[in-house]
């Protein structure tokens, strides 16, 4: 009974570990999501969708302004509409269900590390995870990206599982998660899996085993029974429709062609996966240094395989964002986590401090920006940088910077807690000083303009040239954008599209009603149509 007495030194040890723990996916998912507006498209698509959906009382299929939306499917929005129907619309409660999925995606990590590994690597698994740059961007934004990535690790983890331990509950467990993240973002929810699952067992010799799997009837009856309450739902709302756009334009299209001016090339993760890893991002560089020997160990090999499927996947689709690759990131910065002594080298450090020098030098890089484009949306919002950048934001980047620097030139802590801790630095950055920032240029004057269009509930209003959902979630109104306007309508627009509009109307005459930043909310003002014999 004595040594099963936890002693004050053992009660400390967990106290700082939990603590530490739960602090961590504070800050990097919950800490200020109610401080800044939601972002255009993305957030604003999702949860404009949302409000419309709680407006019309439809929870069978989405509508983006009226019109049906095919891009996603239905989980992510039935969370938001949770949370929004217990706190109000707002962007805590729009931004809460994907908090929380991350936060569930990372103990997911931190309980599979500490199976394979030991305590300690699954609390540097969780502090490396959640104060990975993008990470936290997914988790900290209203879309659907946290719930596929919790879906997608935890499919891929139970099959590692499988592996060591073969067993019908586990594998019926990956089925269940395959079917929520075919909920919750579609096909690659299940292609991803299958790929690296084949790989690798077709590597180890093992491919009667992974067929075996694939073809376990239970599995899919599951899959199916989860799935087809809700594809016989939406088709009763929008019929064959939501499968044509859904299938056909927003997975093999978004595919093989450039989607809303998301292109690249084949080498655009080569620059965008050391952005996306910050401030992690110099232990890939020494990891695949020492793949060869690394990869004699079949978990870091079924690892890399999943890294690398995700990785050729994402560099050959024809759109192209820095958080598709973070599908394939999961395993790997569990491996950072593992291999922390070997992986994490001083030099490394680097990154951070490039990051923070482009940190405080920003505001004069979009000074000088703004002259050098053409299009008068890019050269307003831009001009309004010292504006929206105060002495607050200039001393914050400053200290962070110096913060790392003394860091680097610490000899009394460990380079892996180094690189943590500045993960923290930077985590706390981004999200209360570089965000308000992107913010209140890009977003603020589009919240400003709804306010004002929201209190002319007499007049129509309508969305000309420009694509910004969050217009109707802060006008709490659908806001049609696919006709053009008439005279008597409210215009929300931007300064190049009104000057075409202006070009195409010339004797027209519109009232401004919001200027700023490169948008516009004007009143066409000549509604009586010129008779004539």
């Amino acid at each position: 009974m004595r040594l099963l007495r936890m002693t004050p030194t053992l009660r400390q040890s967990n106290l700082f570990h939990y603590g530490l723990l739960f602090a961590t996916l504070f800050v990097a998912f919950f800490w200020n999501i109610w401080g800044f507006p939601l972002f255009d498209l993305d957030e604003g698509a999702f949860s404009e969708a949302t409000r419309e959906m709680l407006a019309n009382s439809n929870f069978a299929a989405t509508y983006l302004d009226g019109e049906p939306r095919y891009d996603k499917p239905i989980l992510s929005y039935w969370f938001q509409a949770l949370s929004v129907s217990l706190f109000d619309l707002s962007e805590f409660s729009l931004r809460l269900p994907s908090a929380i999925a991350a936060s569930c995606w990372m103990l997911v990590c931190y309980r599979f590390a500490c199976q394979q590994w030991n305590r300690t690597t699954a609390l540097y698994t969780v502090l490396i995870m959640a104060n990975t740059l993008w990470i936290g961007i997914i988790g900290k934004a209203a879309i659907a990206d946290a719930w596929l990535n919790l879906f997608l690790t935890l499919t891929l983890l139970d099959m590692w599982r499988h592996w060591q331990n073969p067993g019908r509950s586990i594998l019926l467990r990956v089925y269940l998660w395959m079917a929520l993240g075919l909920l919750a973002k579609g096909p690659v929810a299940v292609l991803v899996p299958l790929l690296v699952s084949g790989i690798f067992y077709l590597v180890q010799g093992e491919w009667r085993r992974w067929l075996a799997a694939i073809f376990y009837l239970p599995g899919w009856a599951l899959l199916l029974v989860i799935l087809t309450p809700w594809l016989w739902l939406v088709y009763q709302d929008q019929g064959i429709g939501f499968f044509q756009g859904f299938l056909l334009d927003h997975n093999l299209k978004r595919f093989s062609d450039t989607r809303e001016g998301h292109g690249g090339n084949i080498g655009y993760y080569l620059i965008a996966l050391p952005l996306v890893l910050l401030p992690f991002s110099s232990a890939l560089f020494t990891l695949l240094r020492n793949l060869r020997e690394l990869c004699k160990d079949s978990l870091t090999l079924y690892i890399m395989i999943w890294l690398g499927v995700v990785f050729v996947l994402v560099s050959f689709s024809g759109t192209q964002l820095p958080h598709y690759v973070v599908y394939g990131i999961s395993g790997l910065l569990m491996l950072f986590a593992h291999y922390r002594a070997r992986v994490f080298r001083a030099w490394g450090l680097m990154f951070p401090l490039l990051f923070f020098v482009l940190m405080l030098a920003l505001p004069w890089i979009l000074d000088a920006a703004a002259g050098m484009t053409h299009k008068l949306y890019d050269q307003e919002m831009l001009a309004r940088v010292w504006d929206v950048v105060g002495l607050t934001y200039i001393m914050a980047s400053a200290v962070a910077l110096l913060l790392t620097l003394a860091l680097m030139l610490s000899s009394r802590l460990e380079t892996p807690a180094k690189f943590v801790t500045i993960g923290f630095i930077q985590t706390l950055f981004v999200f209360t000083f570089f965000i308000q920032v992107a913010a209140g240029l890009q977003q603020q004057p589009v919240q400003e303009a709804a306010v004002i269009a929201r209190q002319l509930s007499d007049k129509s209003v309508v969305a000309y040239g420009v694509h910004r959902p969050t217009f109707s979630v802060y006008r709490d109104a659908i806001t049609p954008q696919d006709r053009s306007p008439e005279p008597g309508e409210v215009i929300f627009t931007d300064a190049d599209n009104l000057l075409k509009l202006q070009q195409r109307n010339p004797d027209a005459v519109f009232d401004l009603l919001f200027s700023k930043g490169g948008i516009r909310l004007v009143e066409w003002r000549d509604a009586d149509p010129v008779v004539t014999n």
